[in-house]
């Protein structure tokens, strides 16, 4: 029997030395294959768990194919030495399998929401697969984190499906702790008061976090979250995808999608988990890919909310209703900020030629939005109510 609980873990590779090619997936900070895992400082703490409680399933994502084999064999060797541990391995044999028994049961096209490629469809495999196999919770983490508190996991499902102040509560975050301990975002203070909204980010993140704790209480309705210290009801999954065409912010993204769907997403205050990213990808590197793909997130997620706001079908969702982040970067003519923080950045070619671009692109996005929107449920329909994809997983899960 599969415990009810799943703790889900991405974990990404790259060849050995970082190097990169043509075509590759992009990642934050893949961990080379001849280089040090952060993963097995989270397994460790994940011993001081009730191991009866929960299954850890951990998805291997890798830059390239070529990477495969060896990143799985290296996750293993980990995974082999918590045999406390009971866990799920999913890679690219597991998820051709998935698709197969997906494209049986009727949806012909799985890949385009889910895959072992890009940040939401790899979030994607992290609800569809404890739908499979039964999960009533769904404990989201990152590779590059540690458990401190030995209570964290009640923490983070008994709130899931309570009501506070008349809202159910479908999905919960925790915040980050820093490596020094605290929960702010390390600020330059040359941006701290920029005029550019883009350059402000980490501030206003930080407004946003101070926000949350003063308001009474322990959960609090809150307008962002922490892809890294995310929780979901099977509810909530079972309804709700990640957006395919969010290449970053993919974590917030889901919130918004959420209310557009009428559910209600909380930080519990007290939820609290160890941040440790290696040097490189963080948000105290700056690169002007970063930027970019901010640029890309708020002009999409800006056009919607406004369908929200006259789509039939969907809850209306205001940039005021995310203030002050994300909904500073939602509201209001940005382009100008845009282009200059590319600018600022480096990026090396034409920064207004690439905002034009972006909004362009936009109406397309929204289109397969409303599409991937309907068509989700359909999804977590099959892999729920199918016994064959069940077994299959269910099968796969190890101790050790």
């Amino acid at each position: 029997m599969v415990p009810p609980i799943c703790v889900v873990v991405p974990t990404y590779w790259t060849r050995a030395g970082g190097v990169a090619a043509a075509g590759d997936a992009v990642y934050d900070h893949p961990t080379s294959l001849d280089g040090d895992s952060t993963l097995p400082a989270l397994l460790d703490s994940l011993e001081q768990l009730d191991s009866a409680s929960y299954y850890l399933l951990i998805i291997v994502a890798v830059t390239s194919a070529e990477v495969e084999a060896d990143a799985e064999r290296r996750v293993r060797e980990m995974l082999d030495a918590h045999p406390s541990i009971h866990c799920l391995l999913f890679g690219q044999r597991q998820f051709d399998t998935l698709c197969r028994q997906i494209r049986q049961s009727g949806l012909e096209d799985p890949e385009t929401f889910l895959a072992l490629r890009d940040y939401p469809r790899i979030r994607n495999l992290q609800l569809v697969v404890p739908l499979a196999v039964g999960s009533d919770a769904i404990v989201a983490l990152d590779d590059d984190e540690v458990i401190l508190d030995e209570n964290f996991l009640e923490k983070a499902v008994e709130p899931l499906g309570t009501l506070v102040d008349g809202r159910r509560v479908d999905g919960l975050s925790g915040h980050y702790l820093q490596p020094n301990g605290s929960i702010m975002l390390q600020v330059d203070p040359s941006k701290a008061g920029s005029a550019n909204l883009f350059d402000r980010k980490a501030e206003i993140m930080n407004r946003a976090t101070l926000e949350l704790e003063g308001e009474p209480g322990t959960l609090i309705y809150t307008p962002f979250c922490f892809g890294g210290n995310m929780e979901f009801s099977r509810d909530l999954a079972s309804s709700v995808g990640f957006d395919p065409g969010i290449s970053r912010g993919e974590d917030i993204d889901y919130l918004i999608n959420a209310r557009i769907e009428g559910r209600s997403f909380f930080l519990r205050k007290d939820l609290r988990i160890l941040h440790c990213p290696p040097r490189g990808g963080s948000y105290r590197d700056v690169k002007s890919s970063k930027v970019e793909q901010d640029v890309l997130r708020f002009l999409y997620e800006q056009e919607k909310l406004k369908v929200s706001q006259t789509e039939q079908g969907m809850t209306a969702v205001r940039a005021e209703d995310l203030l002050p982040y994300p909904g500073e970067f939602l509201r209001g003519e940005i382009a100008h900020d845009a282009i200059q923080a590319l600018r600022g950045a480096g990026y090396p070619g034409d920064a207004e030629e690439f905002v034009r671009r972006a909004q362009g692109g936009i109406g397309v996005k929204i289109e397969g939005y409303k599409d991937f929107r309907l068509r989700w449920p359909q999804l977590t329909d099959i892999v729920m109510r199918s016994q064959v994809i069940q077994k299959s997983l269910e099968d796969q899960v190890v101790s050790g």
